[in-house]
């Protein structure tokens, strides 16, 4: 995958957020920095902040960049791909599916308008890549929901528990992929 606008190791720089291709340096500084949210879904997902960001790095078929504020790590997100398999018609749909992610330090509050900008992009552009991006958010991160929302995400109505923790779906799809929450 291409990203517009890149070049140098950047894929995209704009006020001061660089989009580059995630390394284990960058997990290791951004593991013990995340947000309290994400610390939270981790758990909730019953997997380390270690482990997320360090396989992510490690498996190739995971899309994973992270944006830079002045150099220094400030997320880390991606897509790692999904296989829908369609028991109706016994083949593999051929839909380019993926499950997005993002974990973050707290430095993303204090420049939300340049993230932002840098995310509308990114998302626009994976949305071009995949025709139809997914997960899962607890209901309680109310501001993550607006901000999946205001992104272009569709968040669902109906709960769904891990763990003992009420989370909603949330998708994204291409403009010719029809999906329905049930």
């Amino acid at each position: 995958m291409v990203f517009p606008e890149s070049f140098d190791k950047y894929f995209q720089i704009d006020n001061h957020v660089g989009l580059i291709n995630s390394t284990h340096k960058h997990a290791q500084y951004l593991q013990s920095r995340l947000r309290t949210n994400d610390i939270i879904e981790c758990a909730i997902h019953e997997i380390t902040p270690f482990r997320v960001l360090h396989e992510a790095v490690a498996d190739d078929d995971t899309f994973c960049i992270t944006a830079l504020y002045d150099e220094e790590p400030v997320c880390m997100f991606g897509v790692s791909p999904l296989i829908f398999h369609d028991n109706i018609h016994e083949t593999i749909n051929e839909l380019r599916m993926g499950n997005i992610w993002m974990l973050g330090s707290n430095r993303l509050n204090t420049i939300r308008k340049s993230f932002y900008k840098t995310s509308k992009k990114v998302v626009n552009w994976l949305s071009e890549e995949f025709d139809y991006l997914e997960n899962v958010v607890p209901l309680s991160h109310k501001k993550t929901i607006l901000w999946l929302s205001i992104l272009g995400f569709d968040v669902g109505q109906g709960i769904i528990m891990i763990n003992n923790t009420e989370c909603v779906r949330f998708v994204r799809c291409a403009p010719n992929v029809q999906v329905s929450f049930q």
